[in-house]
């Protein structure tokens, strides 16, 4: 109980939704409880063991999701034994991936997936603000990762670069093809390791090995595969059916290759993102297809789309082979196969609508449903080493503050804000206008200030929202309310037939 008081108020948020707001303070106990520093890196149980088929690590998504909340929940402690395990095992997977990145085995480290690995690695230290860290630490392991890439390019006969046939996570063809030319994910990907490898070294002012090369590829990567209903799997394959895995929007959330403040690039993944969920009436989407298309819709800021998205996860509303339990776990294969990372993903889509940051911008309360009228967050964490506060009330952001940790360059995006004011005492900050509700903020390192909309008095006081008693402790298993059936099974491997 000490350490769960002292662990929880590293940050702090509280939303209308009792029913959500009570989810996300457990995922935040179910990851606190599972992680540290001097452990492995999660796999899909933490502590909380079950038999099943999938234990061990699974990189295609599972190990990604399951740490995107101790960014902005500000922990980022819990983060740092996956830095460590790719740390002392990165070479070794790296083999591992570029070996099995042509083969069709549905199952197994590809190139792509060790990417996407990269990317958390990438942001552990972007939402510290430590650049030198990524320069000393990541950038290395970037360059192994775009040599292996460099290697296997084709120049095709238009001059453009393209990828030879590869996996696109879950995507199995209806013909049983399971390898796809120009796939969306792997181009999303490449194209984030090296714009990042450049921003790296513009935000160090220290030259990147082969700057030149990574620069050439950028400007003859072929383009992404669209059709008439958007991002393709890859130029030879259409999403022609429905799969669970978000594999092909990469590029829009998390790598933000495609940017949702450009109209053509919102408007493409806005109709990717239909496309998917409607395609069959959905009927193979699962858990994470749910969590994951919330994630998209806040990053295009239609929280009034995200919210019904996390509210069918929270209900169980998710498709034939998953299951929300009551205890907030997820499991597939009617409840055998329990999965840690679907939740978490649930969890840091709700904290997406209240805070993003993500182009160089903090963005507070970016995708408010219209149907919050309230809701107020304490440091949560943006990327850069950026501690962000507000509170909204009547649907208006009331105020907004803001502490640098490394003092690196904020620029601030409010909804509805035509002027930011400081409120706070100590230094006049220089606050300048942008224009489009956005401000730039000149704060040192240690420094914060204190916003307002206009220059009358505030109460900056962070207060929970009220919730009818009806959505309070709505989790966990009650008297008289028991599972509709008995969740055990043999202690032998489904897939083996061997006994643990």
């Amino acid at each position: 109980r000490k350490w769960w008081h002292s662990f929880f108020q590293k940050s702090f948020l509280s939303i209308p939704d009792g029913r959500m707001e009570s989810f996300y303070w457990i995922q935040l106990y179910k990851m606190g409880t599972s992680s540290r520093p001097d452990a492995p890196a999660v796999d899909l149980f933490g502590p909380y063991f079950r038999i099943s088929q999938w234990g061990g690590h699974w990189w295609n998504l599972n190990v990604q999701l399951t740490y995107w909340l101790v960014y902005p929940a500000n922990h980022l402690e819990l983060g740092e034994n996956l830095i460590t395990t790719i740390d002392e095992n990165f070479d070794a997977l790296l083999r591992k991936a570029v070996n099995a990145t042509f083969t069709g085995v549905h199952w197994g480290l590809k190139l792509s997936d060790f990417t996407w690995l990269m990317h958390n690695y990438w942001l552990q230290y972007s939402y510290d603000g430590d650049w030198q860290s990524l320069r000393e630490k990541w950038v290395p392991k970037a360059i192994k990762i775009a040599d292996a890439y460099h290697e296997i390019l084709v120049k095709g006969e238009n001059g453009k670069l393209h990828i030879p046939p590869m996996a696109s996570p879950e995507y199995i063809a209806k013909d049983g093809n399971r390898l796809y030319k120009n796939n969306s994910y792997s181009l999303a990907l490449i194209r984030w390791l090296l714009n990042s490898l450049i921003e790296v070294g513009d935000k160090t002012g220290t030259e990147i090995p082969r700057m030149e090369t990574w620069k050439y590829i950028l400007d003859n990567l072929v383009d992404f595969p669209v059709d008439e209903n958007g991002l393709m799997i890859g130029s030879d394959q259409s999403v022609d059916q429905s799969h669970r895995h978000y594999s092909h929007l990469l590029a829009l959330y998390p790598l933000f290759q495609l940017n949702p403040d450009s109209p053509a690039d919102s408007l493409l993944v806005d109709s990717s993102v239909d496309h998917w969920h409607k395609i069959d009436d959905g009927k193979n989407l699962s858990g994470y297809s749910f969590t994951g298309a919330a994630s998209l819709y806040a990053a295009l800021g239609r929280g009034d789309d995200a919210l019904p998205n996390i509210q069918r996860f929270l209900t169980g509303d998710i498709g034939w082979i998953g299951r929300f339990m009551p205890n907030t776990f997820y499991a597939e294969t009617h409840g055998k196969s329990p999965c840690f990372e679907s939740p978490m993903s649930a969890a840091s889509a709700i904290a997406e609508l209240l805070l993003q940051s993500w182009g160089g911008k903090i963005r507070v309360f970016p995708a408010m449903p219209s149907s919050w009228e309230q809701a107020s967050f304490h440091q949560m964490r943006g990327q850069g080493g950026f501690l962000v506060s507000a509170s909204r009330d009547n649907s208006k952001t009331s105020w907004v503050q803001v502490k640098s940790l490394r003092g690196e360059p904020c620029i601030v995006k409010i909804p509805h804000w035509e002027q930011a004011v400081q409120v706070s005492g100590g230094r006049r900050i220089q606050i300048t206008p942008l224009g489009n509700n956005e401000f730039s903020i000149d704060l040192n390192a240690g420094e914060q200030v204190l916003l307002s909309p206009g220059d009358s008095k505030i109460n900056a006081i962070i207060k929970p929202v009220s919730h009818p008693a009806t959505e309070q402790n709505l989790f966990g298993v009650k008297k008289g309310g028991n599972l509709e059936e008995e969740m055990v099974w043999p202690e032998f491997c489904p897939v083996t037939g061997l006994e643990y």
